[in-house]
């Protein structure tokens, strides 16, 4: 396997300083990632993004391309979707009422579906 160099972000560091070294160049560390990246695929696989009118991925698309993601902000995705400009009142709202019950996967689904098409 070809060695490759990656950005060392926030995240990374700290998953590199948990691994034990502050670069992150042990086996230790490209292990963990790769487990991390695995489980997380799995999870993308398994969890179907929501299906969506094109009105709606407009108005999500406002939502999650204007935004960090941050806890705060995925945990509560449905209520930014009544401050979008995108859409009617009456989209937003029943949007809104979509997005409620969506679990934390099915929102980073949309996301990663958001961000793939840049909608």
């Amino acid at each position: 396997m070809a060695r490759k160099q990656i950005w060392m972000n926030p995240p990374l560091e700290k998953l590199a300083e948990e691994c034990g070294k502050a670069k992150g160049r042990d086996g230790k560390f490209s292990t963990r990632l790769g487990d991390i990246v695995e489980r997380y695929d799995l999870i993308m696989r398994l969890t179907p993004a929501p299906e969506l009118s094109d009105n709606e991925l407009m108005i999500m698309g406002e939502v999650i391309l204007g935004s960090a993601l941050t806890t705060v902000s995925l945990k509560y995705m449905h209520e930014s979707i009544l401050d979008a400009a995108s859409g009617t009142a009456d989209e937003r709202q029943a949007l809104h009422g979509k997005a409620t019950s969506w679990s934390i996967a099915e929102r980073i689904a949309l996301i990663e579906v958001i961000e793939a098409t840049g909608n």
